[in-house]
């Protein structure tokens, strides 16, 4: 594989994986809402335009943390990285807030 061929894989991928992270946490976010613990919300296309403003808002963060604080990891590692460290900041936040 090329330097060329090398680069922009890396490319996609510090983009993919924020992207997927951001997915998994809003997903479960939507998930836990309102007690129903079910996909229900799917059905609703209102639910879906607020799902999209959560991704606006998490997608940046998750990139933000993925460029500047795991820039050495790939793959799923980083992945995986990503969805933990954000969990456990979200439950932090809760927890400070509640």
């Amino acid at each position: 594989m090329s330097q060329t061929q090398t680069l922009q894989a890396r490319k996609q991928e510090d983009l993919i994986s924020p992207l997927i992270s951001a997915f998994l946490i809003v997903m479960f976010l939507f998930f836990i809402d309102e007690g129903y613990y079910d996909f229900r919300w799917m059905k609703d296309s209102g639910n879906w335009l607020v799902f999209v403003i959560y991704m606006i808002i998490f997608f940046p963060i998750q990139w933000g943390i993925s460029h500047f604080v795991f820039s050495k990891l790939t793959g799923w590692k980083k992945t995986a990285a990503l969805v933990g460290i954000s969990i456990l900041l979200s439950l932090f936040l809760l927890w400070l807030v509640f």
